[in-house]
């Protein structure tokens, strides 16, 4: 984030993925305000992704990191019915590669239904996340990791619904995460993250 002064260096890290308010852009800068930090900010433009500002919210996705669950809700004929409740693991402050999953509220931007990620420290692949839905600022709502050289899916972990094991995500049994996987579209899914 640049102060619309001097274009020279960044004042602060921004976050990938956090939601911005856009005040006016040119072709190689975007003016935005946002709620992690006062007043308006210059970001290059390359790393800004609008989102449609008429888009309506119907799914909404809610990580509660004090007691380890997830709930999910859908917005049909004017009211909010709850679609799921399970337990969940998220993310241990543990550096430097475990981060807590960050409070807030995003939004799903990406999907993949393998998640590949690293031996900590390392370039070996570790194994992989299945059905991982990612929401801005980096984390992903998954399921049980897959350790490497296992390839089987696994459905279901004792550690979910009690303490933070996470690298940052949210970790769900496996059933569970092919269910949000399958149910919240992109850029059309909020998600809360709160204590």
């Amino acid at each position: 984030l640049y102060l619309s002064k001097d274009l020279s260096a960044p004042e602060l890290y921004g976050r990938d993925g956090s939601l911005v308010k856009l005040i006016a852009n040119d072709s190689n800068y975007v003016n935005i305000a946002t709620v992690d930090f006062e007043g308006e900010w210059i970001v290059p433009t390359k790393y800004v992704k609008p989102i449609h500002d008429t888009v309506i919210f119907k799914n909404t996705i809610f990580v509660d990191c004090t007691n380890q669950n997830i709930t999910t809700l859908e917005k049909s004929d004017g009211k909010w019915l709850i679609r799921s409740m399970n337990p969940a693991t998220t993310g241990l402050h543990k550096p430097p590669y475990a981060q807590e999953t960050p409070l807030g509220t995003f939004v799903i931007q990406e999907k993949k239904q393998k998640m590949i990620f690293l031996v900590d420290g390392s370039v070996e692949t570790g194994g992989f996340a299945p059905y991982a839905s990612r929401f801005t600022n980096g984390g992903y709502i998954h399921g049980v990791p897959v350790n490497a050289p296992r390839t089987s899916l696994i459905e279901y972990s004792p550690s979910l619904g009690t303490t933070p094991r996470s690298h940052m995500c949210v970790r769900n049994a496996t059933s569970h995460a092919k269910f949000i996987y399958e149910w919240a579209p992109i850029e059309e899914t909020i998600v809360f993250v709160f204590d």
